[in-house]
C-alpha cells in the first residue's frame, strides 16, 4: 500500500488542506480587521484619558482599565556595549542563552556539546505545488 500512487494522492490532499487553511486563515484576518481597527481607537482613546487626568487605571461599571509599560533593549552598538560589561563586570545586564548556529558549529568541530549545552532539533515536512514550468 507504500507506493509512489498513494504519496501523490497524500501530496494533493496536504495542498488541499493547506489551500484551504490558508483561505479560512485570510476570511479570519478580514471578519477581525475592523475590530482590531475599532480596539486601537478605543484604546487611544482610554490612554488619552487617563494621560489627561494623570492616571495609571480606571475602574468603571463596565470594566477596569489601566496602562502597563512594557520595555525593550536592543544594541546601538554591540561592541561597545560588550566592552562596558567585561570592564565593569556588570554581567546582569547580559541574558544567557546559548548561540544555535554557534553550538552546531562546535559540535561539528568537537563531536560533543559545549559543557552544560542541550541542543534538539525539531524536522518538519515541506509540501510544495508543482511547477507551471514547461520541462
Amino acid at each position: 500500500m507504500d507506493n509512489e500512487d498513494n504519496m501523490e494522492k497524500r501530496v494533493r490532499q496536504y495542498i488541499i488542506a493547506r489551500d484551504k487553511l490558508k483561505e479560512i486563515e485570510t476570511k479570519y484576518e478580514q471578519d477581525r480587521k475592523p475590530y482590531l481597527e475599532a480596539q486601537e481607537l478605543l484604546s487611544g482613546m482610554i490612554m488619552s484619558f487617563l494621560d489627561k487626568h494623570n492616571m495609571t487605571s480606571l475602574k468603571t461599571t463596565a470594566g477596569t482599565c489601566s496602562t502597563s509599560t512594557k520595555y525593550s533593549a536592543s544594541l546601538a552598538d554591540p561592541d561597545a556595549f560588550m566592552q562596558h560589561v567585561i570592564q565593569s563586570q556588570a554581567f546582569d545586564l547580559l541574558d544567557r542563552k546559548a548561540n544555535v548556529t554557534s553550538v552546531r558549529e562546535y559540535v561539528k568541530a568537537n563531536k560533543t556539546l559545549p559543557p552544560g549545552v542541550n541542543l534538539s532539533a525539531r524536522t518538519t515536512v515541506s509540501v510544495r505545488r508543482p511547477s507551471d514550468k514547461v520541462e
